[in-house]
């Protein structure tokens, strides 16, 4: 009984306080600052496009080839592993 008093105590303390308001000089400094902030230039932003462009066909390659790679290495061990006669015991 005594802990629910005291929550809603606290919770109860909250209903006096006023909202502060930001001044309007802070706003318009604020709004300033975002438009003025500055602009990549578009070569720049193709030059980013092309390299990940870039380094993602090549991982492709990569991995395409590794595969490849891997499937080769493993018939071959398929191969060697399986027995050429033909005897079941």
């Amino acid at each position: 009984m005594e802990q629910n008093n005291k929550i809603e105590n606290i919770l109860n303390s909250t209903i006096e306080m006023t909202k502060v308001a930001p001044s309007e000089d802070l706003f318009s400094k604020i709004q300033q600052i975002i438009l003025q902030s500055t602009v990549v230039a578009p070569k720049t932003v193709w030059l980013v496009a092309a390299s990940i462009t870039v380094l993602t066909m090549l991982n492709f390659l990569i991995l395409a080839f590794k595969s490849k790679e891997k499937m080769s290495s493993s018939a071959a061990y398929l191969e060697l592993t399986i027995n050429k006669s033909n005897q079941l015991y």
